[in-house]
C-alpha cells in the first residue's frame, strides 16, 4: 500500500505544481479526487498535513527545479542552512516560476507578496500633486509647463492679444 500511496503522492504533487489553466478536466482537488477513487478531497487534506508528504514535496519540486535549470539560491549543502529558509526559497522561486508561466493566481499573489514596492511606486507615479489646487493656481502651474509659443498661440485663439518682448518670452496683455 506504501508505494501505492508514494505513486499518487508524486502524481497530486505534480499535479498541484502544474498551473491551474494546464489542469484540464480535473482542474479542483475534488476533481482530481474523484478521477483517482476518492469520494472527495479529504484524503488529498490529510496527505497535505502528513509530514512526510510535506518532505517529499519539497525534494520533488527541488529537484523539478534544478532540472528544469531553474535558478536557486539553495545551499548545496542542506546543513549550511536551515529547512525553513530553504523552504521559503523553493516556495517563492515555485510561485514566481507560476506566475512567469501566466497563473494569474500566482501572479497576484506574487504581487500581494513582493510588488508592493512596485505598487507604491505606480501609484505614486499616476497620482498628482494638483489635486489641492484651485484653477487659477492649476492654471499657472500649466503655463510655466507648456512652451511659451504654444501657450500664446491658443490666447490668441480666445481672442487675448499677445506680443512677444524683447528678450524673447512671452507676454500677455
Amino acid at each position: 500500500m506504501a508505494a501505492k500511496q508514494h505513486a499518487l503522492w508524486d502524481e497530486f504533487i505534480l499535479w498541484l505544481a502544474m498551473p491551474e489553466a494546464e489542469r484540464g478536466v480535473n482542474a479542483t482537488e475534488e476533481d482530481w479526487a474523484k478521477a483517482k477513487g476518492y469520494a472527495d478531497s479529504r484524503q488529498l487534506r490529510r496527505w497535505k498535513k502528513d509530514p512526510a508528504f510535506v518532505e517529499r514535496q519539497r525534494v520533488l519540486l527541488e529537484n523539478m527545479s534544478s532540472r528544469a535549470g531553474a535558478v536557486t539560491q539553495f545551499s548545496d549543502d542542506a546543513s549550511d542552512e536551515p529547512a525553513d529558509e530553504r523552504d521559503y526559497r523553493l516556495v517563492k522561486s515555485q510561485l514566481l516560476t507560476n506566475a512567469k508561466s501566466g497563473n494569474l493566481k500566482a501572479t497576484e499573489l506574487w504581487m500581494k507578496l513582493y510588488g508592493k514596492t512596485w505598487i507604491d511606486e505606480e501609484q505614486a507615479a499616476r497620482s498628482s500633486d494638483f489635486s489641492n489646487m484651485d484653477l487659477p493656481s492649476l492654471l499657472a502651474e500649466t503655463a510655466v509647463a507648456v512652451a511659451p509659443d504654444f501657450f500664446a498661440d491658443a490666447l490668441r485663439s480666445a481672442g487675448w492679444s499677445v506680443e512677444a518682448p524683447d528678450d524673447g518670452s512671452s507676454r500677455i496683455s
